[in-house]
């Protein structure tokens, strides 16, 4: 019944069991107890800026060179890659899911180097041309043809 009115989002039955029986026997804190067993240490803040560092020189390093450099572990360096930095393994060259950070420092140069010439060129704004192009597709009755036109 919980499971039709909560979803994903409630405890199973075995779960339910298991919490009723530790309040039973005299637990007073819902937040989970710590765990035994050995915490990450390899995706700290300094090893996912040298990951970074890596991939800034040379995109196509492997990740085994990036573990070897790093003294960490294969699983470690594809945790840092995909779920820290957001990168995915694509025909043996990562890419990213999203914009990552490769990609916003790119755009940060290209934004540096325009403010630069905006403020040393008085005529650079004026040279710059946008807008928006748009394809507009029109059926012609008479030739019974799709006629395409830019505007």
């Amino acid at each position: 019944m919980l499971e039709k009115a909560y979803g994903e989002s409630a405890l199973s039955k075995t779960r339910a069991y298991e919490r009723y029986k530790a309040f039973k026997e005299g637990r007073e804190v819902v937040e989970d107890l710590p765990r035994s067993g050995r915490s990450s240490t390899s995706s700290t803040d300094e090893n996912v800026d040298k990951v970074k560092e890596m991939l800034m020189e040379n995109r196509h390093s492997s990740l085994k060179e990036m573990a070897q450099n790093l003294d960490i572990s294969h699983e470690s360096i594809c945790t840092i890659l995909v779920h820290v930095l957001g990168m995915r393994r694509v025909a043996a060259r990562l890419v990213p899911k999203e914009l990552n950070f490769l990609q916003k420092e790119h755009r940060k140069q290209v934004a540096e180097d325009m403010l630069e010439r905006a403020n040393s060129d008085p005529t650079f704004m004026k040279r710059l041309i946008t807008g928006d192009e748009t394809w507009v597709y029109e059926f012609d009755m008479q030739t019974g043809q799709q006629v395409s036109e830019l505007r």
